[in-house]
């Protein structure tokens, strides 16, 4: 049964006039851009930099993945039902900036007594799940508070074209640009450099995004009641399950873009920031694009074919032998990556939207989470291909790369793409919400 202030919660006025949506972006370009130098350069750094053996980082990746599924519904839980006077997230958030920016720069400032041997894999595992638990922090708790800063179609729409403009530029820069650095300063340098944008930016997200009090006034549940809703929310569970395969997709392009660059196209570091700049710009230039069509077909339709034109990507940068034909491939991933950012956040919107029709709880914390919890599993699809290179074409590391590193890497940026790709289209088809649940809410929460 609902409760007097729960009730109070799903009849109140939306805030997001209160809110920038603007700020909330540049924030995010902070939290992704850091992330970006991460998750793009760590497992070239230690396996190809450092020599630490394909088969040691498949460890560790699959390591890291167990732990981030167990502490990312945790750390949603908990931020769901904390409750302060400077509201829910951002306690978590200005607490987790500090540990976020230092991981990054001890992720590439190894010591050089942990530079070679045993001490090389440990001080990798132990410094990247340190890196995972501060990311998870902020990750959870900033995009946890875009159903609560914007309500309703039209101010979601707004925000989510800043939130996915200023997301993508920040993996521009953080992809493209983090090549040219690392190579003209060293890697050292480089964290550092995007440690303070990370820092100034996120700072401006969280200072100038007011949290709804109203969400506060439910009282807290247990395990019990905070879960029971959501585990029950079959569309959610299917579309976690979809973007868990395009997430280890689009994985796969990051992981192997710089090996596939030296390998299979035989080219410089700055190439790797040619085809990532191709991938950030063309992407951010086909927002706008997405969101007219979502408004003109609806979400389903536009989530699926943002998802052919990633598999026609995935056809390209296999079929590619020059630079080319590598910068094609890579506006074509731009465009599809652009539709399924711009999809993902309206229907994971709505879905918390619905929820809270539903209950009268809020309960953004818990289906980011959970939505990360699915993702981070295909951590542990990329440490299985990370396997099969050394299986099926003897790559080991950059100091033993196989008599066919080319083909590794042209394999691992194509074909398991594709395979997968197929999976998520025939997932998405079978997703239960039709397209005008996504429109105008005829709830007042909504309006």
């Amino acid at each position: 049964m609902t409760s007097v202030s729960e009730t109070q919660i799903s009849q109140a006025e939306p805030i997001a006039l209160h809110n920038s949506p603007i700020a909330y972006g540049i924030g995010s370009f902070g939290l992704v851009s850091t992330s970006a130098v991460f998750w793009g350069f760590y497992v070239f750094y230690y396996v190809d930099m450092l020599g630490l053996a394909v088969a040691m980082m498949a460890i560790i990746n699959i390591v890291y993945a167990i732990w981030d599924a167990l502490n990312d519904p945790l750390v949603g839980y908990l931020s769901d039902n904390t409750r302060t006077r400077w509201g829910r997230r951002r306690p978590w958030l200005l607490t987790g900036l500090p540990f976020y920016v230092a991981f990054l720069v001890l992720t590439y400032a190894v010591p050089e007594a942990f530079r070679q041997g045993d001490a090389l894999f440990w001080y990798a595992l132990l410094i990247i799940l340190l890196f995972e638990t501060a990311f998870t922090v902020m990750a959870v708790n900033y995009t946890a508070l875009f159903p609560e800063l914007f309500q309703g179609f039209r101010e979601r729409t707004r925000a989510s074209a800043f939130y996915q403009g200023f997301s993508l530029s920040g993996e521009l820069v953080g992809f493209a640009l983090t090549p040219i650095i690392y190579a003209q300063f060293g890697f050292v340098p480089m964290a550092v450099f995007f440690a303070a944008i990370a820092g100034i930016t996120l700072l401006i997200g969280i200072g100038r995004s007011s949290e709804d009090p109203r969400a506060q006034e439910a009282l807290p549940l247990d395990l019990k009641d905070a879960f029971g809703d959501v585990l029950q929310d079959r569309p959610f569970w299917l579309f976690a399950i979809t973007l868990t395969f395009l997430t280890f997709t689009t994985g796969l392009y990051t992981l192997a873009t710089p090996f596939w660059v030296k390998y299979t196209l035989g080219a410089n570091p700055q190439t790797t920031s040619i085809i990532f700049a191709t991938v950030f710009i063309v992407a951010i230039l086909a927002v706008s694009l997405w969101s007219r069509l979502m408004r003109s077909w609806g979400v389903k339709r536009t989530w699926m074919w943002s998802i052919v034109v990633m598999a026609l990507s995935a056809i390209v940068l296999g079929l590619t032998t020059n630079l080319v034909l590598g910068v094609i491939g890579a506006a074509i991933v731009g465009v599809g990556l652009a539709g399924i950012k711009v999809c993902r956040e309206m229907i994971m919107a709505n879905l918390v939207t619905q929820s809270l029709e539903r209950t009268g709880h809020r309960r953004e914390g818990i289906y980011y989470s959970l939505l990360r919890f699915f993702g981070k599993l295909s951590k542990i699809l990329e440490a299985l291909a990370l396997i099969l290179l050394a299986v099926l074409f003897g790559y080991v590391s950059g100091e033993d790369p196989g008599p066919n590193p080319d083909n590794a890497f042209r394999f691992l940026i194509s074909i398991l793409p594709i395979i997968f790709m197929v999976f998520s289209l025939l997932l998405s088809r079978k997703l239960p919400f039709e397209d005008q649940a996504f429109g105008e809410s005829k709830h007042p929460v909504s309006n």
